[in-house]
């Protein structure tokens, strides 16, 4: 492999082969609407997420969003958003864009699908005047999704307790072998009510560099157990203490109003009728 001097390993140069899942038997689905979470440390709330789901033809369009809180913006400030589009029948990724300011830094990330799968391209800049923007194009050797596309695909599937599947997911940059097992199956409370869930941890490794793996630090998803598989709460571990990220509310998706037919009346008495 070529690598850069900053240990860059380009996404093309990668080879990896994940296997081909298709959605389970459970008959996910997601429900259309605004999610609202909540992220503390220790306690501590330090900002808010929001995950927006929509139907538009053969496809969902994702738009996620997450936003440190003005007393934290003081010593860490993060405005992020993501808008992806991915297919509702497998959930292989069409495009997605990301807007990520950090502090003072600032990059844009275009990433787009070919239809065939057959092709990924990528456009990152430090801003929308950014005259100096990275294309990097490739075919990649293996199914290989977004964030969004790989989190959706996995909620499709049939889980087994102590089963660990793997996704190579590319966000425009590098490329990570993300792989996913399921630990338990158990009863949580959350906001005062019982509910059954799928506990799932991660592992991630960064595929795109040569620098040592980076030690892992533990994290566990919890996942309704039924169709909607809807992220209830998210417990990782950081340098000091932990992060939770739990779900404060689901807004659904408005419904078109049913259509008002007219009916003209041919004399009074019949139009207060019809009124009635």
């Amino acid at each position: 492999m070529t690598v850069r001097a900053d240990d860059y390993i380009s996404p093309d140069l990668v080879k990896v082969t994940t296997p081909q899942y298709r959605p389970g038997s459970i008959g996910f689905k997601p429900r259309l609407g605004v999610y609202e979470y909540s992220v503390s440390w220790e306690g501590i709330t330090a900002a808010s997420c929001a995950v927006t789901i929509e139907k538009k033809h053969d496809t969902f369009v994702v738009n996620a969003a997450a936003r440190t809180y003005s007393g934290i913006d003081l010593f860490y400030k993060l405005r992020y958003e993501a808008l992806g589009t991915i297919s509702s029948q497998d959930f292989t990724s069409i495009n997605l864009t990301i807007n990520h300011q950090e502090n003072s830094r600032h990059k844009n990330i275009q990433l787009d699908f070919s239809p065939q799968g057959d092709s990924i391209t990528s456009v990152r800049s430090k801003g929308l005047s950014d005259p100096e923007k990275k294309v990097l194009s490739f075919a990649p050797n293996n199914l290989t999704l977004d964030p969004i596309g790989a989190a959706f695909l996995a909620r499709s599937l049939d889980w087994h307790i102590g089963e660990t599947k793997h996704f190579d997911v590319f966000n425009g940059k590098s490329r990570y072998f993300i792989s996913l097992s399921a630990v338990e199956r158990t009863i949580i409370d959350y906001k005062g009510e019982q509910r059954p869930v799928l506990v799932i941890t991660p592992q991630v490794r960064n595929l795109t560099t040569t620098k040592p793996r980076a030690k892992l630090r533990e994290a566990f998803i919890y996942v309704s157990d039924d169709e909607q598989r809807e992220v209830l709460r998210i417990v990782s571990s950081v340098f000091i203490g932990s992060v939770t990220t739990e779900l404060e509310s689901f807004t659904p998706a408005q419904e078109s109003p049913p259509l008002i037919e007219y009916v003209h009346a041919t004399d009074e008495a019949s139009a207060r009728a019809q009124m009635r």
